[in-house]
Order: structure tokens, then sequence, then C-alpha cells
């Protein structure tokens, strides 16, 4: 189960002794980690309550600390990082896969009885921030008395599952123009990073009051504004907007901060060939969900945004930009480009020169 289903049970009461914590994704390891400990400590976790293992733990020790009966508190957390014991085995040096031990151990088996026979003093906690190996008998059966939560990296196209939960975490609402601005500022990052948005939207929220509920496109725009990888997104947005002054400065701020031409022109080119893909395939009748596989738009509040500005620019207009820019480019990587050429097309773009 993914993080919202595992966050579902908690609510509904369906809790558990054994929990694996496993995925890429560490923010949802941790914010399930602290999940469980408010549910099994309504009232506050104290340190005693809580045992942290390191991962290379043997079974014979995990088993006795499993038996072993808490003195300080009537629950006994024990949370084992990065555990070794769901780790995939890495291939030999041949490439092969690695052959199972063709018997377990009586420690394994002892262990295997204890997932069905849990002590209900000791809840255990194992985390792995890599996928399990869901081929080994001990995963199997733990899945058997166990829950699993997946920790799943984030992408552009399933942020919204995030975002919705972190809105109603916050109490907002977000209008159309805002989740397009923040889906496509997500789209343009490498790895989405969960913990700097979800501290992000902590901020927005204490900075918006509790009285204010929607977030704007400002209000989302002014979010962003700090981070240095979005200037060259918002200035696509202004040449989207056909905003001259902010589109110009959005490109000399990029260059005062020592960002290569070629860095620039890059998502330019990338954003002008997109408009000139969806004008002409909208002229050709291709609308919703064809057109975003066509032009590589997954997330429908994109899409519209970017249908909308396409059809705000003339056909003669974007294939002159993107042969002017095709050519900067080039210029560019061979030391003869000016950065007044660059400029001069941002501000044909924007008037719609043909």
């Amino acid at each position: 189960m993914n993080y919202g289903e595992f966050r579902t049970k908690l609510k509904k009461g369906q809790t558990s002794q054994l929990y694996l914590l496993a995925g890429e994704e560490g923010y949802y390891i941790e914010r399930a980690e602290k999940a469980i400990l408010a549910t099994v400590f309504p009232a506050g976790v104290r340190d005693e309550d809580v045992q942290l293992v390191d991962g290379n733990i043997s079974i014979n020790e995990l088993i006795s600390l499993i038996e072993t009966v808490p003195f300080f508190s009537e629950k006994n957390v024990i949370i084992i990082r990065d555990a070794d014991f769901f780790k995939a085995q890495k291939k030999s040096a041949d490439g092969d896969e690695p052959q199972p031990a063709p018997q377990k151990s009586s420690a394994e088996n002892r262990l295997y009885s204890l997932f069905a026979n849990m002590p209900e003093f000791n809840i255990v906690i194992f985390e792995l921030k890599s996928k399990p190996d869901k081929r080994k008998k001990l995963f199997k059966e733990f899945a058997r008395f166990g829950q699993v939560m997946e920790a799943e990296p984030v992408k552009s196209y399933n942020i919204d599952d995030w975002l919705h939960g972190k809105l109603q975490e916050i109490h907002k609402n977000m209008d159309n123009e805002a989740h397009a601005y923040f889906a496509r500022v997500v789209g343009i990052m490498d790895k989405i990073p969960l913990g700097f948005l979800d501290k992000e939207m902590d901020k927005l929220a204490m900075f918006m009051g509790p009285e204010q509920k929607l977030i704007t496109r400002e209000i989302m725009a002014k979010m962003f504004s700090d981070i240095p990888e979005i200037d060259s997104f918002a200035m696509n947005d202004a040449i989207g907007q056909h905003d001259i002054k902010r589109a110009l400065y959005l490109f000399k701020k990029q260059q005062d901060k020592g960002v290569y031409i070629v860095g620039i022109l890059g998502p330019l080119i990338y954003y002008v060939r997109q408009l000139w893909q969806a004008r002409t395939m909208l002229q050709k009748g291709l609308r919703d969900k064809a057109l975003g596989q066509f032009i590589g738009v997954n997330n429908p509040y994109i899409l519209k945004k970017i249908t909308k500005e396409c059809q705000s620019f003339s056909d003669a207009t974007l294939k002159k930009a993107f042969l002017q820019l095709a050519e900067a480019d080039l210029g560019a990587k061979t030391g003869r480009l000016d950065s007044a050429e660059v400029e001069a097309i941002i501000i044909g773009l924007c008037r719609g020169d043909a």
C-alpha cells in the first residue's frame, strides 16, 4: 500500500505490531514513522518508549529485543533503520543471481513464529530506503502478519496525490491557475524534494493566515521565487503572458547568477517547441488526453495552460522564434552568441513578431 492508504488505515484504527516502511521516498517513511508513534503514544512519545537499532542487527539479537519486556513503558517501539533483512541480495561477480540458502536456520523459523505471535507489549518498525526483495521468504512471512508501506518516489504526473493531502492538512484550497503553476514548476525538477515542498507549504499557510483560504497563482509564484532553478520557468511563463519587461528581467537575472547561456536556452527552446506542437495539433483536431500524449504532458492543468497560451501566438511567430533559438543555441555552443540576440528573440515572441 502507498502512504495515503497507510494513513487511512491508521485513522480507521487498523494498526499492527509489525510495519515495514520501504521505498526511495524518505519523506513518506519519516512521516509514516511519526504517524505510528503518534498512534501508539497519543499523549506524546518519550525517549524511553523507542529503541533505535542499526539495520545490520542479527536475527538472534532481534528476537531477543522483541521478547524483552519494557521496564519504563507499557509499549516499546523498536525501529530498525536500513533493515538489511529485506534488502535484495547483490548479484555475484559473474552477474548471476545469488542462490538462496537451501535450508532455513532455526533462528529464522523462530522469527517467523514471532511474526505470527508478537508479544503485546512490543511494536517493530523496519525501515528501508530502497525497494524490498519481495522474493525472500522473510518478506513473505512478514507480509502475512505485518503492514507494508511502499514509499515510491513522487513524479510530476502524480504529485496531485501529495498536494491534495497537504492542502487538506493546512486547510487551504488552490485555484486552477495556481495549480497549473505549481504543476509546471514541479515538472522542471529532476527530483521532487517533498520535504522542501512540505516546509514551503507550511510557511505559505502561516503567511496567509487562517482567514485566507484560497492560494492564487501570485501567492504560489512568491513561494517559489527564491529557488534558482525556477527562474528559467518563470521567464518562459512571462513569455507565455506576453510580459516583455518581466521576461527580460528574468533573463538578465539568470545571467547575473552565472547561469550558462546554453542552460537558459534549453528550457526556452523546449517551451517554444511545445507551444508550436500544441498549436499545430489543435488545428488538426487533437484535444485533451490525445493532445497531452502527443506533446508529453500528463497533468490536465498544465495541458489546459499550454492549450491557452499556444493560441495567443501565431504559427509564423513560433516557427520564426524556434529557428532563431536553434541558431542561437549553436552560436552559444561555439562561443559566437551575443546575449542581445536572445533578448531580441524574447521581445519578438512577446510582441508576436512574424
